[in-house]
């Protein structure tokens, strides 16, 4: 007689316990950061055929002849379906919605490379500013190319790019964005349409402010000594240095009675283009022509829109900026390729030259699409009082954003100018795509790398490795790297962490079910032991 039932019943006393093991283990992390939950699958041990035992049963079919010999636990099953999300102030706290895992390194035992998969993604910079997690185990990325924005294609330790710096007497770490020098200036004015002409110069009217110009005035505000233009703007912009510089444009108007051939109902203004003295790297350092850029002459018509502008820098060729002030000095600008008035300038600190010439387009809102003057411009030596013989545009083009002339006060609506000085970090985002940008003191942003997202063929059967971590093994496959929103991979959320996916009512639930099991189990054992107990009682 075999008495199997009660190693039957042991079986599942051990399976049960082992279920309610991973039921207390799900419970335990409830509140764990990216924690999945397992579940205890059962399988039966290998059936008995009857009559094997040395008991004679009736014979029957073969599938209908074999008796169960228990229960084991067949394999703990990771769940892993996504968990709620909940939000932090800490940017690069981040979370994956969908399939992925974040990678990390673990500098100890891998020399380069993920080692440990995530869902936990509280990550915070250390002191030596790699981004890692709570067990010092390093993000993993792709670097991005500050200068191109071209994304690199290995994969390296995300580590923000920090310079030691001393500030005042303290070495102190900082990431910091390089300047950029200014190459391009916006401005839109409004010039007062009834404003008076107050440079009078009967023989060069169109250019009477520059004959004015003289930066070696004393105890004078501008270089124009004790006469003011009619409006003056300036905007600062930078050498390739970061330092900045205050570059002003001075707009005066010109008297249509000293002009001829002027349209009936237009004004004309004349502009400066200036620098201060003290600035200017070139050899015209220290003479009256110090700190010139740029002069031109402005059309609006009759209702106060600009339809022309004529534009003059220095000729290169002269080997002196000294005679600046010299009609003959100048020529026709050039332009860039949006077809836009250019002046170069070499800057400079008090007679000290900082790099080599920039060249600076500006724009009061007009350019010319084909990037070139109409033919016979030439120097305003050679203008005089004729309008018709100013550099004109060819194929000119109006902005929707541009200066005017109309009957009101003058002043700037607009400008903006494209250079910055150097930046330090203040502060860091994620974007869903994983592309983490820092945005720096001077206003500037730059993508600094793209965050790794992993996937596997086999999820399942990654190994757990405490932490929240998970190691690849044989039965996942080898990770596959990638990016975030790639291939199901999910997209990535900043200032979030994904909870731990238990449900407290499924786990009860499943614990209820634990318990009556094992309960059952053990009425089993002490069941088949009441009747062995009988059955010895009657031998005796």
């Amino acid at each position: 007689m075999s008495f199997s039932s009660m190693y039957i019943g042991a079986t599942g006393v051990v399976a049960h316990n082992a279920s309610m093991q991973v039921v207390a283990n799900n419970l335990a992390n409830v509140s764990t950061t990216g924690y999945k939950r397992a579940d205890a699958q059962f399988g039966t041990l290998m059936s008995q055929q009857l009559g094997t035992s040395g008991v004679q049963y009736q014979s029957g079919s073969h599938g209908m002849s074999q008796m169960g010999k228990g229960v084991a636990v067949s394999e703990i099953r990771t769940i892993f379906k996504d968990g709620p999300l909940a939000s932090t102030n800490t940017a690069t706290d981040l979370a994956i919605s969908g399939q992925g895992f974040f990678g990390t390194r673990n500098v100890s035992d891998s020399p380069a490379g993920a080692s440990h998969y995530t869902r936990a993604g509280a990550f915070r910079f250390n002191n030596d500013s790699f981004l890692v997690d709570a067990n010092d185990y390093r993000l993993q990325g792709y670097a991005i190319n500050r200068g191109t924005g071209e994304v690199a294609t290995t994969i390296s330790d995300i580590h923000l790019p920090y310079e030691d710096v001393n500030v005042d007497g303290q070495i102190t770490r900082l990431v910091r964005s390089e300047p950029l020098a200014t190459s391009s200036v916006e401005m839109v004015t409004n010039l007062d349409h009834s404003a008076a002409d107050l440079f009078a110069d009967t023989d060069n009217p169109m250019f009477s402010m520059l004959q004015a110009y003289s930066a070696n005035q004393s105890n004078a505000s501008t270089p124009f000594g004790a006469t003011l233009p009619e409006y003056s703007s300036g905007i600062t912009v930078y050498d390739e240095n970061g330092d900045d510089h205050e570059m002003t444009v001075y707009f005066d108007p010109i008297s249509t009675n000293t002009l001829s051939n002027a349209v009936p109902g237009y004004t004309y203004w004349e502009y400066l283009v200036a620098m201060p003295p003290e600035s200017d790297g070139s050899s015209a350092y220290g003479t009256s022509g110090a700190g010139l850029a740029g002069v031109g002459v402005l059309t609006f018509n009759d209702q106060g829109h600009l339809v022309g502008q004529a534009a003059y820098s220095l000729d290169s060729a002269l080997s002196s900026n000294a005679a600046g002030t010299n009609l003959d000095s100048w020529v026709p600008s050039t332009f860039n390729e949006d077809g836009l008035p250019e002046i170069s300038y070499t800057f400079g600190s008090n007679g000290g030259t900082v790099g080599a010439s920039k060249t600076i387009s500006y724009d009061f809102g007009i350019n010319s699409d084909s990037a070139t003057w109409l033919s016979g411009a030439g120097s305003p030596a050679t203008i005089g009082t004729d309008v018709k013989a100013l550099a004109q545009m060819d194929d000119m083009n109006r902005d929707a954003r541009v200066s005017t002339s109309y009957d009101s006060p003058s002043a700037t609506m607009y400008h903006i100018q494209d250079g910055y000085s150097w930046g330090y970090l203040r502060n860091v985002s994620v974007n869903d795509e994983g592309i983490l940008t820092g945005y720096f003191s001077n206003n500037k942003s730059e993508a600094l790398y793209q965050v790794a997202v992993y996937r596997f063929n086999s999820p399942w059967g990654l190994d757990r490795a405490g932490q929240t971590n998970f190691t690849a093994s044989p039965d996942s496959g080898a990770a596959i790297d990638g990016v975030a929103k790639d291939k199901g991979r999910g997209t990535i959320l900043d200032s979030s962490l994904e909870e731990s996916n238990v449900d407290m009512a499924q786990e009860f639930a499943n614990m209820i079910l634990t318990q009556r099991g094992f309960q059952a189990n053990t009425k089993v054992i002490s069941t088949s032991d009441s009747l062995l107990n009988t059955l010895i009682s009657i031998k005796r």
